[in-house]
């Protein structure tokens, strides 16, 4: 307790004020003993000749960074000074400021968390709410106050959430997943953690925590039966880093049970290491240098590579790897390969090719059999009935002189008969030419199409044009002749049925090593794409060219014609 006269000057201590510090002591300025900007509150208060207000009787100072509660007498004594109740309160106000400060920030935890906190009384009821939960709900916050928190909980859900409330209310933390149903109707998917509230050790209310789970729900979910998905499938999934590129290669991250069907190996021995475990001596190497090339673009490939199984057996094995790239920058790029067994399809693909190579070397020894059977019946019907009904025309003709008294009619008769004959004999010659030119095994292709086109010319009034490149000196014969022969034929059989073409122009040239003919004609044409009445002749056009591995082209489109490519080498094709 300090006496203070009006100046401020301490007249009279007593024995705390004396223990408060050193500073305190009669005759000093109490003033000057304080902060400059507590100078005036004092000095104000001393100075006042009038009763001190209550509410204007206590004021906190400081002094050397201590802080004071001064009392200041309501009234002063009759020698105008006043008593002064100092009162040291640093430690309170210190304290004082951490309860404020841990409030505000209990406030902000409780405020601004982005998780839905509400405080719960002992039955359930929301006491308090952030705006968390109203975001959460769609209920205004009033809405909510003192409404059972079990009440926004599923129906479902509900026995599980009271069975965690009621554990927390004996001091037992708990956590549940549940589903609640906002103000729009729609499901959510919610963590709700119960923590019991203690005051002296006693369960006052529960603090209700509540984290939204709906996106990471659906994304578990989802990732549940990706996965559920991706263990049935037969083929091989990987998926691996996408760097490096060079040795050791990209890293398995994740495999699935696939892989231990098609190659022994389980998806736990090849995690860390590199597809390229699974290649061996007869991985093709191109093929790797293209998947490399379009790893590096980042491009999608396919390719079919002999790989190897755990206990070294080859199998062929289709690959098929995308790229997929960062979702945001610092994020890593990975590949994804999806690798299938195709070893029994290239079996059977081998086993076709086998009996496809056996059909056309069949279709070839038939089609030879079929044009020595022509050669023999066009030299039978020359050589024997050419000859015959030649034999019978000249006797006739002797006959016919030697009858001088017969009547006119039956010469006439007879002179027609000649003729019938005669008529018998070049329809003989071109049944034998049809069936097989002799020119074809004596002067080889050129000399027997360019007769042949004359042939198609006189017949059907059809405008032809030929052209060689080889100015007579053409090398196809045998079966390479034949072959372009017999194209030639069915190519103008098409052109007068089908075309209603008024012009062909058919181009022959000869290379180093193969011969190659053009059929043009200007004919209402077709869609290739569209079956035909005279598709079997392309058809057979088709399978001669292959059985001499040849290349065949068929451009067309309604209204504009066709155009036939055919090329074959000049040696054609030995049979076995």
């Amino acid at each position: 307790m300090l006496r203070v006269d009006p100046s401020g000057r301490i007249i009279d201590i007593n024995d705390a004020g004396r223990e408060l510090g050193v500073h305190f002591s009669p005759e000093q300025q109490l003033v000057r003993l304080l902060a400059p900007a507590d100078w005036g509150k004092l000095a104000s208060r001393l100075v006042a000749k009038y009763r001190i207000p209550e509410q204007a009787r206590e004021i906190e100072v400081c002094s050397e960074n201590r802080r004071y509660r001064l009392s200041i007498a309501a009234r002063a004594c009759s020698d105008c000074s006043r008593f002064v109740q100092i009162t040291d309160i640093t430690e309170y106000r210190s304290l004082s400021e951490q309860i404020a400060m841990n409030e505000q920030r209990y406030r902000s935890l409780f405020t601004q968390n982005p998780d839905v906190v509400c405080s719960l009384d002992l039955q359930g009821r929301l006491v308090e709410c952030n705006h968390a939960t109203e975001h959460l709900t769609g209920h205004a916050l009033e809405q909510l106050r003192w409404n059972r928190w079990v009440s926004l909980v599923d129906t479902a859900d509900r026995e599980a959430a009271q069975t965690c409330f009621e554990a927390a209310l004996v001091g037992n933390p708990c956590s549940h997943r549940c589903k609640i149903r906002n103000r729009s109707g729609r499901k959510l998917v919610i963590q709700v953690t119960y923590m019991p509230i203690l005051v002296n050790d006693q369960v006052a209310g529960i603090f209700c925590v509540a984290r939204d789970k709906t996106e990471r729900y659906r994304l578990e979910e989802s990732r549940r039966l990706l996965q559920a998905c991706m263990a049935q499938v037969q083929d091989v999934i990987f998926i691996t880093e996408a760097d490096p590129l060079d040795e050791p290669g990209p890293r398995i991250i994740y495999a699935n049970e696939g892989l231990e069907r098609v190659t022994g190996y389980s998806p736990e021995e090849v995690l860390g290491r590199t597809p390229r475990m699974l290649q061996g001596p007869d991985t093709d190497r191109a093929a790797l240098d293209r998947i490399r090339a379009a790893l590096e673009a980042r491009k999608p490939i396919k390719e079919v590579v002999v790989n190897y199984c755990k206990d070294g057996e080859p199998f062929w094995n289709e690959i098929e790897i995308v790229h997929i790239a960062a979702g945001n920058p610092g994020q890593k790029a990975y590949f994804a390969s999806v690798q299938r067994d195709v070893t029994r399809i290239k079996q059977r693909e081998a086993a076709l090719r086998q009996s496809q190579e056996e059909l056309r070397r069949l279709s070839r020894a038939q089609e030879g059999m079929l044009e020595q059977e022509r050669r023999r019946i066009a030299r039978d019907l020359h050589d024997e009935l050419g000859q015959t009904l030649t034999a019978l025309k000249l006797n006739l003709g002797l006959t016919l002189s030697d009858l001088s008294e017969v009547p006119q009619a039956s010469l006439q008769r007879l002179e027609g008969l000649i003729g019938h004959v005669d008529g018998a004999v070049e329809k003989v010659r071109e049944i034998a030419a049809n069936l097989r030119p002799a020119m074809l095994d004596d002067l080889g292709f050129e000399a027997t199409a360019e007769w042949f086109l004359n042939q198609c010319t006189d017949r059907g009034g059809l405008e032809v044009r030929w052209w060689s490149g080889t100015a007579g000196t053409g090398r196809a014969k045998g079966e390479v002749a034949t072959a372009l022969f017999r194209i030639l034929q069915e190519c103008m059989t098409n052109v007068s049925r089908h075309s209603n073409a008024s012009s062909v122009t058919v181009d022959y040239t000869e290379r180093a090593g193969s011969a190659v003919l053009e059929i043009n004609d200007n004919g209402e044409g077709f869609d290739p794409g569209q079956s035909r009445p005279f598709g079997f002749g392309l058809l057979g056009i088709r399978e001669r060219v292959a059985m001499l591995d040849g290349t065949l082209n068929v451009e067309s489109a309604i209204g504009r014609g066709v155009r036939i490519k055919v090329e074959l080498p000049m040696e054609g094709k030995a049979d076995d």
